[in-house]
C-alpha cells in the first residue's frame, strides 16, 4: 500500500562547525531542499530543524533532533509529511544502530524521509525493503568512520597544544574574556575591569545570581550574551586562569573531558592563588544554597553542646509555629530539649547591633621580615649561579628561609582576607538583607559562631567574631533585652538568675 503524502515538507539542516555556519553549507542545503520541494509539488514549511555548530559525533541528543522527533510524536509534524535531508549521515553519525533507530522512529509515524545526495526516498514500506536497509547501514557506517577520523585528528591537535602549553608556548585556543593574545603571548583585554569587578563582588559575599543582577542593572554587557547570568559568573569564578593557570585536558572517544596537567603562571594573573582558592570555598558554600536561603545562619548557629541549631516548623490548627532545636538532642547527645522560639527575630535585632572592631593588623616588622627574606634568598640564588661547588649548608639555609617566607606570606594573605571581609560587611546593613544565601556568605566572612545557651528563663546568645572579638546578648521571649561585651554582661546575668530563683 503506497504511503500517503500530505504535500508538506520540512528541512532538517545539520552541519558540524561554526566555520561551515559562516560558509555555504546552510545556504546550499536550504536551496537543495527548496528545489526538491518545487519539483515534487511540496510546500516547504518555514519550520526547520537546525543543529548549528554542534558536532554530529557527540553521543548526547541534540536539541533540534529531539525537537523533530518530539514534533512527530506529538503530531505537530503529521503523518504524510516529508523530512528533507542532505544525506542520511546528517541524522546520526553514531553508527549503524543509532541511525537505523532514528530512521525507524520517523518512518513508523508515516513520515517519509528524502536523502537528496543519496537519491533515496524512504517510506514506512522501506522498513521491509532489504536494499533500503543496506543503503542506510552503509551510509551510517561511512559517516561514523569519518567522524571517528575527525575526532582522532582533533585529539591529536589538542595533544600538541597541551605539549606546547606545558613548555610555556602560547597556543591557539578560545581565551577567557579578560585575556587577549599578543605577539609576546597574552595580556589583559579591555574586559579585565569587568572581571575584577566580578571578583570584588564575590569577595564582598555576593552570590552568582546577585552579581549577575548587579552587572545587568549597571548596564554592563555580557561576554557572549546580551546579559549576565548565574552560569556565566560561576564558570568564570571557577576558572584557574584567574590566577594565571591553564588547565590542560583531553577529550575521550565518549566525549568526556579528562583534566590533565595544570600549567601554573601561564597567563597574566588577575588575582593570586590564595584569593582564587577562597573564591572556590565561597562557591562550595553557595552549593548549599537552599539550606542557606532558608537559614542564613547555617554553619554558624550552635547549641552550647556544640551541635548545630536547626530551624523546624509545624502547623497546629492552621497556625504555623517556627522554632529552633539542637540537632544532637534527637539522638540523646544533648540534654537541651527545649525549643527556642523567636530566635529569628532576635538574631535580626542582633545583626543591627554587631560591632566590627578592626582586627589589629600585623606589625610592620612582619612585612619588613618578608622583604628581607626575599632579598636574602635572591642574593644567595644569584651567588649560587657562579659557584662550582655549592655548600650543602647554603642550600639548607635557603630552604629554611623559603619555608619562613611562605609562612609569613600566608599569614599576611590571611590577615588581608579577614580585613576585606570586615570592610565588606561594614558596608552592608545586615538586618536589611533579605537574601538568605547572601547574608550567610557575608556573616561567614566575619563570624566564627553564634552560640545559644539556656540562662534562667531566657537565652544567652554569644557571638564570636573571626577577629577574636566577642559580643554577648540576652534574649527573653524572643526579644533582646541588653547587650554587653565582657564583665558587665556576667554581672547582669548573675543578677538576672538571682531574681528568677527568688521569684
Amino acid at each position: 500500500m503506497p504511503q500517503r503524502n500530505n504535500g508538506i515538507a520540512y528541512s532538517y539542516v545539520r552541519f558540524s562547525s561554526k566555520r561551515q555556519e559562516l560558509g555555504d553549507s546552510l545556504r546550499r542545503q536550504t536551496e537543495m531542499a527548496e528545489e526538491y520541494a518545487i519539483k515534487n509539488g511540496l510546500k516547504l514549511s518555514s519550520k526547520n530543524f537546525q543543529d548549528l555548530g554542534i558536532s554530529a559525533f557527540r553521543e548526547g541528543k541534540r536539541a533540534s533532533l529531539v525537537d523533530m522527533l518530539a514534533a512527530i510524536e506529538e503530531g505537530q509534524i503529521t503523518a504524510g509529511s516529508t523530512i528533507i535531508i542532505e544525506a542520511l549521515d546528517r541524522l546520526s553519525r553514531r553508527g549503524i544502530d543509532a541511525t537505523l533507530e532514528t530512521v525507524k522512529e520517523i518512518l513508523r509515524k508515516d513520515v517519509q524521509v528524502v536523502s537528496l545526495s543519496d537519491g533515496l526516498l524512504l517510506t514506512k514500506n522501506s522498513l521491509n525493503d532489504l536494499q533500503s536497509v543496506i543503503r542506510i547501514a552503509v551510509a551510517a557506517d561511512l559517516a561514523h568512520k569519518e567522524s571517528e577520523r575527525k575526532a582522532l585528528r582533533l585529539r591529536e591537535t589538542k595533544g600538541q597544544q597541551r605539549e606546547a602549553a606545558l613548555s610555556g608556548k602560547p597556543i591557539n585556543k578560545i581565551l577567557p574574556f579578560w585575556l587577549q593574545r599578543t605577539e609576546a603571548g597574552y595580556a589583559f583585554s579591555d574586559k579585565a575591569g569587568v572581571a575584577r569587578q566580578i571578583v570584588q563582588l564575590k569577595q564582598e559575599g555576593k552570590g552568582s545570581n546577585m552579581i549577575a543582577k548587579t552587572l545587568n542593572k549597571l548596564g554592563i554587557a555580557g561576554v557572549r550574551t546580551a546579559q549576565w547570568n548565574h552560569a556565566s559568573i560561576t564558570k568564570m569564578l571557577k576558572n584557574p586562569a584567574l590566577y594565571g593557570a591553564y588547565q590542560t585536558g583531553e577529550t575521550t572517544k565518549d566525549r568526556e573531558l579528562i583534566k590533565l596537567e595544570l600549567v601554573e603562571a601561564y597567563y597574566p594573573a588577575l588575582i593570586n592563588k590564595e584569593e582564587w582558592l577562597l573564591l572556590q570555598s565561597d562557591q562550595s558554600k553557595s552549593k548549599r544554597g537552599r539550606r542557606s536561603a532558608n537559614n542564613p545562619y547555617s554553619g554558624l548557629l550552635r547549641c552550647e553542646c556544640g551541635g548545630a541549631l536547626v530551624k523546624r516548623q509545624h502547623t497546629v490548627k492552621g497556625k504555623l509555629y517556627v522554632y529552633h532545636g539542637c540537632l544532637n538532642a534527637k539522638d540523646g547527645r544533648c540534654t537541651q530539649n527545649i525549643s527556642i522560639k523567636g530566635l529569628d527575630g532576635a538574631l535580626t535585632t542582633i545583626l543591627g547591633r554587631l560591632e566590627f572592631k578592626k582586627k589589629q593588623t600585623l606589625s610592620q616588622s612582619i612585612h619588613q621580615e618578608r622583604q628581607q627574606l626575599e632579598a636574602r634568598i635572591n642574593d644567595l640564588n644569584s651567588k649560587l649561579q657562579v659557584l662550582d661547588n655549592i655548600p650543602l649548608s647554603v642550600i639548607k639555609s635557603i630552604g629554611t628561609m623559603e619555608s619562613r617566607l611562605k609562612e609569613i606570606t600566608d599569614q599576611i594573605a590571611k590577615d588581608e582576607r579577614e580585613q576585606r571581609g570586615i570592610e565588606a560587611v561594614k558596608s552592608e546593613k545586615l538586618s536589611s538583607i533579605t537574601d538568605g544565601l547572601e547574608l550567610n556568605l557575608l556573616l561567614k566572612r566575619v563570624l566564627k559562631s553564634i552560640t545559644v545557651i539556656r540562662s534562667g528563663r531566657g537565652w544567652a546568645v554569644k557571638v564570636l567574631h573571626l577577629s577574636g572579638h566577642k559580643q554577648n546578648f540576652l534574649m527573653v521571649d524572643g526579644e533582646i533585652k541588653f547587650l554587653s561585651d565582657t564583665i558587665a554582661l556576667q554581672k547582669l546575668l548573675a543578677g538576672f538568675r538571682e531574681t528568677t530563683e527568688n521569684s
